[in-house]
């Protein structure tokens, strides 16, 4: 059964819009306030009009109209999409090639495997969103296993000395190129390769689960697809956890405004269930954290110290119930041995994020506890890609912000309209 398809994109029309970095933006959940102000104020076409607009009725009217006026244009055959990224991190070059299609939903329950808790709250966000556009904007960051690596084989070969059809370098320094793939029989080649592979979901679990509650949706209103362009496929992005280029990144925590907390007495009660080890400061606990064993770090600020935190033979609250590769995690072992335990901020507070901050940069996380905007802070290693698969393949949960894959894809490179048949409503 094909997974896999080709689809006819819209893209911008760069005579219209001008240059491509003034309508692209970052994934949909990473656009602070801040982040908003700024892209709205770069174009009357920046996506973040459509996917950030609270008036679900009114972001599908502009989308609508973005395709009549051919601000956004339809591409004339179908295509598969090469999508390479450039960066740097830790002082090397990297880049990683992958590809943008569409997946079948059809059985994508046993095919398409995620590793994040769904919460209701983004996922009516999405929902709202889909059913007045019609159309998948933002990317779902997706793995697959090709040991063989046949088809990086047969991008690297298509897009060497190929000009490529958008290409821009983001606000993070990241170089985004993408390409059309227009070939028929590389297409076949391509989409055959994955008929029988997995695909393990990097980012964007919200994403992939509005699609399967829409496309239910649709199906129960007696709706058929009109396309290949429909609501029984997903817009995703699939690169190969085999190549290089994949990178996860840490997301510390910072905790404040909890009530009566003093750092010596919550080191006694630590000591109960964790071998505690004081270090002598940021860079000697950093190097600690990468010698690859279970361990967190941790830091206080009144008065600044750094400690490192191994389990002990008895850890609290609810680490006894998880087994398997998920007992490994460290973000399981902070949230299940330490924050619900021992400092009251469970799941509920963690997604309100009533107590806690998330942080990518270990170094402002650390300047701010200083200043004392956070009574502690917990530094993690990142989530490894072999955790990532075992723990989806067991149909498995991480907790929340477990992973960062980074650099994030761009929304608005290329966008799926839906073709729908609606019975006449007269």
């Amino acid at each position: 059964m094909e997974k896999l398809f080709p689809f006819c994109g819209y893209r911008y029309d760069l005579s219209r819009v001008g240059e491509l970095g003034r309508v692209v933006t970052q994934p949909y959940d990473k656009i602070t306030p801040d982040l908003l102000q700024q892209y709205l104020g770069r174009s009357p076409y920046n996506v973040a009009r459509v996917i950030k607009n609270p008036n679900y009725t009114e972001a599908g009217e502009l989308f609508a109209s973005w395709i009549r006026q051919g601000v956004l244009r339809r591409d004339p055959e179908p295509g598969l999409y090469p999508y390479q990224q450039e960066f740097e991190l830790e002082g090397r070059p990297r880049r990683r090639l992958g590809l943008i299609g569409l997946v079948s939903l059809e059985g994508a329950g046993q095919r398409v495997k995620g590793h994040e808790n769904i919460f209701r709250a983004p996922l009516e966000d999405r929902l709202q969103l889909i059913r007045r556009t019609e159309s998948n904007d933002g990317l779902i960051f997706s793995l697959y296993s090709d040991r063989r690596r046949q088809v990086d084989g047969i991008l690297e070969s298509f897009c060497s000395g190929r000009d490529p059809v958008a290409e821009l370098l983001d606000d993070h320094g990241t170089r985004h190129t993408l390409w059309r793939l227009a070939d028929p029989d590389l297409q076949q080649e391509i989409c055959r390769c994955f008929r029988d592979w997995t695909l393990y979901i990097a980012d964007g679990h919200h994403r992939f689960q509005t699609a399967l509650e829409y496309s239910r949706e649709c199906r129960d209103n007696g709706w058929k697809p009109g396309a290949v362009e429909s609501f029984d496929k997903r817009m995703m992005a699939l690169f190969n956890m085999e190549s290089e280029g994949l990178c996860i990144l840490p997301t510390h925590r910072a905790l404040r405004d909890l009530e009566s907390f003093e750092a010596a007495r919550f080191l006694e009660r630590l000591r109960g269930h964790f071998r505690v080890t004081e270090v002598a400061g940021e860079e000697e606990l950093a190097r600690a954290l990468r010698s690859g064993r279970q361990r967190l770090g941790m830091v206080t600020g009144q008065p600044f110290s750094t400690f490192l935190l191994e389990p002990g033979p008895r850890l609290p609250g609810s680490m006894d119930r998880i087994q398997g590769p998920a007992r490994e995690l460290d973000v399981n072992l902070l949230h299940s041995g330490i924050l619900e335990p021992l400092l009251r901020v469970g799941r509920a507070e963690l997604a309100s994020q009533k107590h806690v901050d998330y942080f990518r940069d270990r170094g402002e996380l650390l300047e701010l506890l200083r200043q004392g905007r956070y009574q502690v802070a917990f530094l993690l290693n990142p989530t490894r890609l072999e955790q990532v698969r075992e723990i989806s393949e067991r149909g498995e949960r991480m907790p929340q912000k477990s992973t960062d894959f980074f650099p994030k894809l761009l929304t608005g490179l290329v966008f799926m309209k839906m073709t729908i048949r609606k019975p006449d409503s007269a």
